[in-house]
């Protein structure tokens, strides 16, 4: 068995991701996992499949046949749990311009892997401001924990949100 990274963007509409693991079970192929969402009126997923090689073709042509969505397959390997996340860092208050680079940047300075990251705003009820609301998952070593609160602490002051680390 190999493994494959199934990526496809296009127009959303109900059933898509019915069609797609059609495709990869009839195949005899195994969802191992996935991210799907829509953003703006666009579908867009991130798979990871276990699929004999001798399917990879026919999976290919049945997907390029699902209407409107692109689709790109991608080989690679499946890691092991040790590379898995352990911990949550959730960022959560008003939206301000360039704090996803200042996060990434920061976690990135003292080489800490973000494994997942999930973004998004929403109105405050009362006063209909815009709220940021952002969750990473990363690897964190146990002798990197003290450098990340520092720089978490920095960037809860700095941009007056709310930082919680929190172990998976």
């Amino acid at each position: 068995m190999e493994h494959l990274i199934i990526k496809g963007i296009g127009p959303d509409r109900p059933g898509i991701v019915s069609e797609i693991s059609k495709y990869v079970t009839s195949n005899n192929g195994n969802i191992e996992e996935s991210r799907m969402i829509r953003l703006g009126s666009e579908f867009s997923i991130l798979m990871l499949i276990s699929i004999s090689s001798d399917s990879k073709k026919i999976l290919s042509d049945h997907l390029e046949s699902i209407e409107g969505i692109k689709f790109y397959l991608t080989p690679t390997r499946k890691l092991s749990s040790y590379e898995y996340p352990n911990y949550t860092i959730s960022f959560e208050g008003a939206d301000n311009e360039g704090i996803v680079h200042r996060v990434t940047d920061s976690i990135a300075s003292i080489n800490i892997n973000i494994i997942e990251v999930v973004t998004d705003t929403h109105n405050a009820p009362v006063t209909g401001a815009p709220l940021f609301h952002m969750v990473a998952k990363v690897y964190l070593k146990d002798d990197n924990k003290k450098q990340l609160m520092e720089k978490l602490n920095a960037i809860e002051s700095d941009f007056s949100i709310s930082v919680e680390l929190e172990k998976i």
